[in-house]
């Protein structure tokens, strides 16, 4: 049984405290396309629907427009058809984010 909480369960602090982690790996750019917009959403880099956890380590910092893009698909396979992909953003963020923990 997981012992993490769903985002929408975490109370303020703890959200916001998260949000701002995630945000700062990424030096406040998308981590998708790289554009600094003025509002960052948190993208799970594994879908939940496909058993990504509300984890630092599954979620990026990403514009709308690469959020609503991408939806539950698969990174990779969304990513590299896009018209923003950049293979050493590409390989920037495989730094950042190591490990996507997956429900077991």
């Amino acid at each position: 049984m997981s012992t993490h909480l769903p985002l929408r369960e975490l109370v303020k602090p703890q959200k916001h405290k998260l949000k701002a982690a995630v945000k700062q790996r990424f030096g406040g750019a998308c981590a998708f396309c790289g554009c600094v917009p003025r509002f960052l959403t948190l993208d799970h880099i594994v879908a939940r629907s496909k058993g990504g956890l509300d984890v630092k380590s599954n979620l990026a910092a990403v514009c709308q427009r690469c959020n609503r893009s991408k939806g539950s698909r698969s990174l990779w396979e969304w990513w590299q058809a896009s018209p923003c992909w950049n293979e050493e953003r590409a390989i920037q963020f495989a730094a950042i984010v190591l490990v996507c923990k997956i429900r077991g």
